[in-house]
């Protein structure tokens, strides 16, 4: 799953970042040293949480906390893996 969520990320990004091309070899770069600022950075939140029916939790919300392709991807994942194990249970 976590390529299918990778590939998602990188949509969302890309249809978010203006006037930049981002692909996963950039997966380690700060994003904000590419171009994300602030307001991006919660169009691209919105995105993500919409895209995958989820609900970042709010310690994650925090450019700093996302600032990669590498910790997005994991945090949505996580999020995404806890919400199938409520919902098995």
């Amino acid at each position: 799953m976590t390529k299918d969520i990778l590939n998602k990320v990188l949509r969302i990004l890309n249809a978010n970042m203006k006037n930049i091309e981002i692909t996963s070899e950039q997966k380690e770069d700060d994003l904000s040293t590419i171009g994300l600022d602030s307001i991006t950075f919660i169009h691209i939140i919105v995105a993500l949480e919409e895209e995958f029916y989820i609900e970042i939790p709010d310690e994650y919300l925090l450019l700093t906390k996302m600032n990669t392709i590498s910790k997005m991807t994991e945090v949505v994942s996580a999020v995404v893996d806890r919400q199938k194990i409520a919902i098995d249970e």
